[in-house]
């Protein structure tokens, strides 16, 4: 779920995926199938086996919020930018300069706050309908971009479909804005490249559009996700047969993220001591993307989007609930978590062969991982326990 990016070892995709319970791995496939075929989950009384009492009646609580208060406000905030970003891109196609440009570039970064900020719940249609990918593959495939950049062929809409996801998304966009350096001028693009960002910009739009439509309403024949989770326990639902089996999804989102960002984004860097496995090195923001990530867990993990405003039932409340003690110490892990990375010399990009900044990164991920290991260790554990 986690690991379609950053990765370039198949025995460290596996490391993750070898600590995903089955029960975990099959509910990712039966979500798929739910979406595709459009299976309506109706009622919501528990299936037997499933939680009961005052413990069920908390986690249909939470997984109702999940979506109303943390998911689709996210993505709704994806959007808000999205629209930001394609209409920067249009008015810079019209009209290259410098101060068009560093508008259009502003509105990359600041479209991608909410964006990895969502990466602690890049379940349900972000993976199984492939938005995922289509946003925010990576790395850039530059040997075929550049074909299409060296090609005669007019760029349409219709071309932007054919395209790999490693050619389109968050990141060609971005090499396209930013240069492989961020070093690009308005007056190192071609009038093709130009054409080729602003197709692309629309199409991330659409996406993005899409993303929210697919959670809060239901898109292309789907039933609305935030129903599908909503129900859980339901005795329709298929995807999530107890509440249990939600609440472990949305944990795992978070479990997820914390072991992206410790052991890929931050720990391959921070092995080759090279920018090459740095997600944002084009732009610079690489350690801006770290702290969105964790930022987005913490969220997840609280139940709440402080910049949309909204709040609901959270993880942390039903830890407190269990284990109060517990509660405190993920709650002050997750924030050292955040502090760590935010200590983190940025950009980091042209710092990465630096002792003190590759320091900075150690402490980072090592704090990233304590909070990892506290959550798979010890908070799933409780999750799967009922």
């Amino acid at each position: 779920m986690f690991s379609r990016k950053m990765i370039h070892s198949p025995s460290v995709k596996l490391s993750f995926i070898q600590r995903r319970t089955p029960k975990t791995l099959s509910l990712m496939g039966v979500s798929l199938a739910v979406l595709l075929l459009g299976t309506g989950c109706e009622t919501t009384s528990t299936s037997e086996g499933g939680a009961s009492g005052a413990s069920a009646g908390a986690n249909v609580q939470l997984v109702s919020d999940f979506p109303e208060q943390v998911v689709i406000p996210t993505y709704k905030l994806l959007v808000e930018q999205s629209k930001t970003l394609k209409t920067t891109v249009d008015a810079f196609a019209a009209d290259a300069n410098a101060e068009t440009l560093k508008a259009a570039q502003d509105a990359w970064i600041e479209t991608r706050e909410p964006w990895e900020q969502s990466e602690a719940f890049a379940f349900g249609p972000a993976e199984s309908l492939g938005y995922d990918g289509d946003l925010d593959d990576w790395p850039v495939n530059e040997t075929d971009l550049n074909g299409v950049l060296g090609g005669s062929d007019p760029i349409s809409a219709e071309t932007i479909q054919q395209l790999q996801t490693t050619q389109k998304g968050f990141h060609t966009i971005e090499f396209l804005l930013f240069g492989s350096d961020n070093n690009k001028t308005a007056a190192d693009f071609s009038d093709r490249e130009k054409q080729f960002v602003q197709q692309l910009a629309t199409a991330f739009d659409k996406t993005a559009n899409d993303l929210v439509v697919s959670w809060s309403e239901g898109i292309d024949g789907n039933p609305a996700y935030k129903t599908i989770l909503a129900t859980a326990g339901g005795n329709e639902n298929s995807a999530y047969p107890t509440s249990e089996a939600a609440l472990e999804e949305i944990l795992g989102g978070i479990i997820g993220c914390l072991d992206e960002v410790g052991n890929e984004k931050i720990g391959e860097p921070l092995k080759a001591k090279t920018t090459d496995d740095l997600e944002s090195r084009f732009s610079h923001s690489s350690a801006t993307d770290f702290r969105n990530n964790l930022i987005g867990a913490q969220n997840a993990y609280l139940g709440k989007t402080p910049k949309a405003g909204t709040s609901g039932a959270s993880l942390s409340a039903w830890l407190a609930e269990k284990d109060a003690d517990l509660d405190a110490q993920v709650q002050k892990e997750l924030q050292a978590a955040i502090d760590a990375v935010t200590a983190i010399p940025a950009p980091i990009e042209p710092k990465i062969s630096d002792a003190d900044a590759l320091a900075k990164m150690q402490s980072a991920q090592d704090a990233v991982l304590t909070a990892f290991t506290t959550f798979e260790s010890k908070v799933l554990p409780l999750v799967k326990a009922g």
